[in-house]
């Protein structure tokens, strides 16, 4: 199949839309998670589970993913990714605690069929010279979509209200889909209508784990993921009780973080491509992850704002941009035409440190009371991920990048 510079940005520009939808919808019930709690009477505090329920099913749903892509095409399951936002955000507008825990589990299976649907796409129309940027570029829309949902979502939820917020995901979801009907035909022509849409999940699993290379990469994207988490989830919270910032000041590193992740994600992605090695890339990510989270146990009141955010930028970079030179990898090291069962494996796994993160985060904080001291832990998931990048780079062949 030949590949055109205009269908590489076609391609690439709709799985941003895509991303960002995904992330847009994700993040938009935390971002008004105060007006949220006020109308049901309950603690915006609660609002993480509907974010568990999201997670838990977005690794259950990204399991089934390649079943999917295999029977509907890349390009159908990516539409129908963006069909389960628009339903998930419609049941958010029902407004009771069931709808809200059934949109979540929507939301959730939606969110596990972003990532497998595109990396089988961007390796129909990547080359070894561009593979880990147009990966990187592809996973900026998640860091853009967690912004909007920042600058959009309070304002109309205020104005209008917030179940009518959900309406702005909801429109943006089936424009999107619309859209990309037109090429669903030249980039679903490898579907095959006798595959099975549901299979053994644990056979994706397995596949992964006997190959070697493989399955060292996908267990240093869980201990990558427990540090990306980990960092957006206590960053406000550390700079407010540790450093003493009010929350206005303390949400300036966070959104200094998820700038940061922007540039990161493209920057390493141009970085892997640059020296022809997507597993040098992570391991440098990995050893820069590990230090950042040293240079955290020490911040105190007494450092400057700006060093304060300095680091949070530099921790955003490394911390949140590592995900487009890992999917890249995946989708490298994957057998012929089964990178969408591969990623969707892959990414159950890495999904596992969106829980595992957290909790061993919150374990450690209740022996150190203070949350940069026990970012001592998240520097020790940083070195077991620059080992599994080592231990995948020791099983292939020399010769190999």
């Amino acid at each position: 199949m030949t590949v055109s510079k205009t269908d590489t940005v076609i391609v690439v520009g709709f799985l941003i839309l895509v991303q960002g939808t995904g992330a847009l919808a994700g993040f938009w019930l935390p971002a008004i998670a105060p007006e949220v709690g006020q109308s049901l009477g309950l603690s915006p505090s609660l609002i993480a589970y509907p974010v568990l329920i999201l997670y838990i099913f977005a690794m259950i749903s990204s399991l089934m993913a390649g079943g999917f892509v295999t029977r509907f095409g890349a390009w159908r399951s990516s539409q129908a990714a963006l069909i389960l936002i628009g339903i998930s955000h419609l049941m958010f507008m029902n407004g009771s605690l069931i709808f809200l825990m059934l949109g979540s589990i929507i939301l959730g299976s939606a969110y596990g069929l972003l990532t497998p649907p595109a990396s089988h796409l961007l390796s129909k129309i990547v080359t070894p010279k561009n593979r880990n940027l147009v990966f990187s570029i592809r996973f900026t829309g998640v860091p853009l979509g967690g912004i909007l949902a920042g600058l959009l979502a309070p304002p109309i939820a205020l104005e209008y209200g917030w179940r009518e917020s959900m309406l702005v995901t909801i429109l943006i979801s089936i424009v999107v889909a619309t859209g990309m009907q037109p090429f669903r035909k030249k980039w679903d022509n490898d579907r095959s209508k006798t595959s099975k849409i549901i299979r053994n999940p644990i056979a994706d699993i397995k596949l992964v784990w006997k190959l070697t290379a493989l399955k060292w990469v996908a267990l240093s994207g869980l201990c990558m993921g427990a540090i990306q988490t980990t960092l957006t989830t206590y960053t406000v919270t550390m700079l407010v009780e540790d450093v003493k910032y009010n929350l206005i000041a303390a949400g300036i590193g966070l959104s200094a973080i998820q700038l940061a992740s922007v540039f990161g994600r493209v920057g390493w992605g141009w970085f892997a491509d640059r020296i022809e090695n997507g597993l040098t890339a992570l391991i440098i990510i990995a050893m820069a992850s590990t230090l950042c989270a040293l240079f955290t146990i020490f911040l105190s009141p007494s450092w400057p704002q700006l060093a304060v955010y300095c680091l949070c930028f530099c921790f955003g970079l490394v911390g949140m941009g590592w995900n487009g030179v890992y999917a890249s990898e995946i989708a490298r090291l994957s057998p012929p035409g089964e990178v969408g069962r591969t990623t969707g494996a892959s990414f159950f796994i890495t999904f596992s440190g969106v829980f595992l993160g957290p909790v061993i985060f919150a374990s450690a904080y209740t022996i150190t009371n203070t949350y940069s001291t026990t970012f001592l832990v998240t520097a020790i998931i940083g070195i077991c991920s620059y080992f599994c990048i080592l231990n995948a780079k020791r099983a292939l062949p020399l010769h190999s990048p």
